[in-house]
């Protein structure tokens, strides 16, 4: 696989850039064909062998409720030992989605595609210089929805196989206020935020196909709607210099405004550098006072079983 993998990688996997987008990277949604969708490990006995490598502290499987229901209700699973062609089974034919986190940190092949994703991004976009490169994968169901949110990194999202179409606002109030932004930034509410249905007159609609990527200015929100068909997508997120001093400036705002003190996202100077020492000293503290509640904010309550009528099995008692 991995021999096939370096054929793939031998030539661009952006494959229609054009000179002019270096100017508008990072800030206008971008719209860009490539070869991701070629690599083997889309093939299907190749995608079932990563499902079961999978370490599962790198995974969610998820039964998200109906639509509309809050995200704190829906039930985390079990897939550790099942065989990767029922965890895809089970997807296309049932409501589930499945998250594969940090495949960077533990697949060889990931690793090698991440690298050379973000190489390529730097040379075609001169003073682009990125860091903490993340890659993760969504299979999900037929009809799934992602709903409206806002994340923290840079982010793109890649279409390997299905159709979706996504819907990108602008990263100002009314569809993001400032307050949203450091209650995402400080980990107080989830990633979702109050939404209208009237934001959809002024959203870019992306209808994404196998092959094409979709990448959109910083924590601009965004929803995802699946076609009738199954999805599997990749996403790449990262920081830069920029990115990390805005996080920094955000973060200390929202520590701010819990004290009754308004903050400025846009700080400069003397002002800028205060509040990223505030960020990195709170953010030392607490992760001291976290630390022994990691891993155990989302219970999986359920495990995959192929003989249910729903797919969903009792957890087994360990020992």
């Amino acid at each position: 696989m991995y021999h096939d993998l370096e054929l793939v990688l031998q030539h661009d996997l952006i494959i229609d850039w054009k000179e002019h987008y270096k100017e508008v990277f990072g800030k206008h949604t971008l719209l860009l064909q490539n070869r991701l969708h070629e690599l083997p490990v889309f093939q299907p006995e190749n995608l079932a062998r990563l499902i079961e490598n999978t370490p599962s502290e790198h995974y969610d499987f998820v039964r998200p409720g109906v639509i509309g229901t809050k995200k704190s209700q829906w039930l985390q699973g079990s897939i550790d030992g099942a065989a990767g062609e029922d965890v895809l089974r089970a997807v296309e034919e049932g409501r589930f989605w499945l998250s594969v986190r940090a495949l960077q940190a533990w697949d060889e092949g990931f690793a090698q595609v991440t690298s050379r994703i973000f190489d390529e991004l730097e040379v075609k976009v001169p003073g682009f210089s990125s860091f903490k490169h993340k890659t993760g994968m969504l299979i999900s169901s037929p009809g799934a929805q992602v709903y409206y949110h806002a994340d923290v990194p840079g982010q793109s999202l890649w279409q390997m196989k299905g159709h979706k179409d996504v819907y990108i606002y602008e990263n100002c109030e009314p569809f993001l206020s400032d307050e949203q932004l450091e209650g995402i930034f400080l980990g107080q509410t989830e990633e979702e935020i109050r939404f209208e249905p009237w934001y959809d007159e002024f959203a870019t609609k992306v209808t994404l196909s196998p092959g094409q990527m979709a990448h959109w200015p910083l924590n601009n929100p965004h929803r995802v709607e699946n076609h009738n068909e199954v999805n599997i997508s990749v996403t790449t997120e990262h920081f830069t210099a920029e990115i990390r001093d805005f996080y920094a400036i955000v973060y200390a705002n929202g520590l701010l405004r819990a004290a009754g003190i308004s903050g400025n996202r846009h700080s400069r100077g003397a002002m800028k550098y205060a509040k990223m020492a505030l960020a990195a000293a709170h953010k030392v503290i607490y992760k001291r006072m976290v630390r022994a509640k990691e891993g155990a904010k989302s219970p999986r309550t359920f495990r995959l079983d192929m003989s249910a009528p729903d797919f969903m099995g009792e957890m087994r008692a360990i020992g």
